[in-house]
């Protein structure tokens, strides 16, 4: 029997050291249908997509330069994550990730504790819901100033990794995901569930050792490529298809806009009109791209990979469990197409019978009998996504389930809020906090703030400055990416330090006497 299954509060608090408290708001959209994450092959259809969601933020209650504690919190990290879903694959592309700053540094680093351990929960879900289902995590890492927090680039205490900083951070915060029993059982001989690839357009495989996570030992987890013939085969699409039907077109993805691009060139833009012969429409293929190697070396010339830039690209596969083989996954298959057979034998013979009676049969409605049980008040559809202008505003209380539920409108509400506030100092950091916090509750329809109190109970070493601390007077680098300079008294000291600096008696020279004296 499968254990009970460990809430995100819990995990957060489990991952993060016992000096360290914040507040965590954690909004999410259900699913819907959207566009395609993968072109279809020619003459096939389109795979059905649905997309939802998820943005976790978190605060703290900083210090003053006076050392005086402000009573309202402060968003120091933000993370936005969207789930694409298909029918053998999911894939949770991590869209932004941003800090403003005000967080205190410490180590180890609370901001890649709540990433990972958010992504890591995200993942798991997945898995438990489609067991049989291939996931994947993908992202790519490109510094930029800020993403999620205007304003707060001009904070003199964020520090900002420059691209080469932010691969190899990136691929310490998914490295972690990989379970501990993983290596047991590549040392039993089963295959490995997990595993990661990094990808920085320009990099030979031998150069890209450096971004790639320490190994402990065994078989590496960290591969230098891409796992997209691999998601491929889990689609149901042939490995060797045009590589425009192996790549994903996530929003705001440099390699998107590359696709996009060569899209024009064939005349395959949507419903554009070129001058671009037929056939090449027809197949879909690029003229000057012919697999996958041709088009990760084309990325080194693209604007965002060239001029000293480094763009990184990552991915975290996780396979479907041992236990789950290939019979299984065919027999189940195999009960799905019956089972869709014979509903569309059932829904054509009812077309059939309504079609060829021309009178409908009208049946009597039977009396109702036996006593009246009243239902209680409900909210149609059970959603929270009611707008500010409801008249349901202020009469929900908090859930007690894991985060918000927004729908599509609310949900886009509450980011374009975001985005339009100011973090460029404390005060007016502190003043966008309270402004997006009183939005999202009066979209939610709650009355009362809907944050989560973490508190950390890990007891790790090297666990430095609390949130109490002056965030004004630390650096946030985002992950322990900063070399600090050593202090004066950690240094190894030979000798009493004089009062005055004096030099060596072997740097001294007297002065020769005169032959006078």
């Amino acid at each position: 029997m499968a254990s009970a299954r460990t809430s995100l509060k819990d995990e957060l608090a489990a991952a993060l050291s016992h000096n360290f408290q914040c507040k965590v708001r954690y909004l999410h959209s259900p699913s819907r249908p959207c566009d395609p994450l993968f072109s279809p092959p020619s003459g096939s259809e389109p795979e059905k997509t649905r997309l939802a969601s998820h943005f976790l933020s978190a605060s703290i209650i900083p210090k003053t330069s006076s050392g005086d504690s402000k009573s309202q919190d402060v968003l120091v990290l933000g993370i936005e994550v969207l789930i694409y879903s298909t029918k053998h694959l999911t894939t949770l592309f991590v869209s932004k990730a941003d800090s403003t700053g005000y967080l205190p540094q410490q180590r180890p680093s609370p901001a890649k504790g709540i990433i990972t351990t958010f992504l890591r929960s995200l993942s798991s879900k997945e898995r438990e819901k489609h067991p049989s289902r291939k996931v994947v995590i993908s992202l790519f890492a490109r510094s930029q100033s800020q993403y999620l927090f205007p304003g707060s680039a001009e904070n003199s205490n964020k520090h900002v990794l420059d691209d080469r900083q932010l691969i190899k951070w990136w691929a310490r915060v998914l490295d972690p995901i990989f379970p501990m029993d993983d290596e047991h059982r590549e040392s039993q001989g089963h295959d490995s569930e997990y595993e990661g690839y990094i990808t920085v357009p320009g990099y030979e495989c031998a150069e890209l050792r450096q971004y790639m996570p320490p190994n402990s030992g065994g078989r590496p987890r960290w591969k230098a490529g891409n796992p997209l013939a691999e998601l491929a085969e889990a689609r149901r699409v042939p490995s060797d298809a045009p590589p425009r039907c192996l790549l994903p077109r996530f929003p705001d993805d440099p390699k998107a806009r590359f696709m996009q691009d060569l899209d024009d060139e064939v005349g395959m833009a949507g419903e554009s009109v070129t001058v671009s012969p037929a056939k090449k429409r027809k197949s879909g293929k690029w003229s000057s791209i012919r697999n996958l190697d041709r088009f990760w070396e084309a990325m080194e010339f693209r604007q965002e990979c060239s001029s000293g830039r480094v763009v990184g690209f990552l991915w975290l596969v996780m396979r479907p469990q041992q236990s789950l083989t290939d019979e299984d996954a065919a027999n189940g298959a195999s009960q799905d197409s019956v089972f869709e057979s014979q509903n569309s034998d059932i829904f054509s013979q009812q077309d059939e019978t309504e079609s060829a009676s021309r009178s409908p049969i009208k049946r009597r409605r039977k009396p109702l009998s036996g006593p009246i049980v009243p239902r209680q008040p409900r909210l149609k559809g059970g959603s929270s996504s009611l707008t500010a202008s409801s008249d349901l505003v202020g009469m929900l209380d908090p859930p007690t389930t894991e985060g918000v539920v927004l729908g599509k409108e609310g949900y886009a509400k509450a980011m374009h809020t975001l985005l339009q506030l100011d973090f460029s100092s404390l005060e007016t950091a502190s003043a966008s906090t309270t402004k997006w916090t009183s939005d999202v509750t009066a979209i939610a329809g709650f009355q009362t703030d809907w944050s989560l109190e973490i508190k950390g109970t890990a007891k790790s070493e090297g666990a430095g400055v609390t949130n109490g601390s002056n965030g004004t007077s630390q650096v946030n680098d985002l992950g322990g990416m900063i070399r600090k300079k050593r202090k004066a008294e950690d240094l190894p000291v030979t000798q009493p330090e004089p009062a005055m600096n004096v030099s060596g008696t072997s740097m001294i020279r007297k002065k020769p006497k005169s032959a006078s004296s």
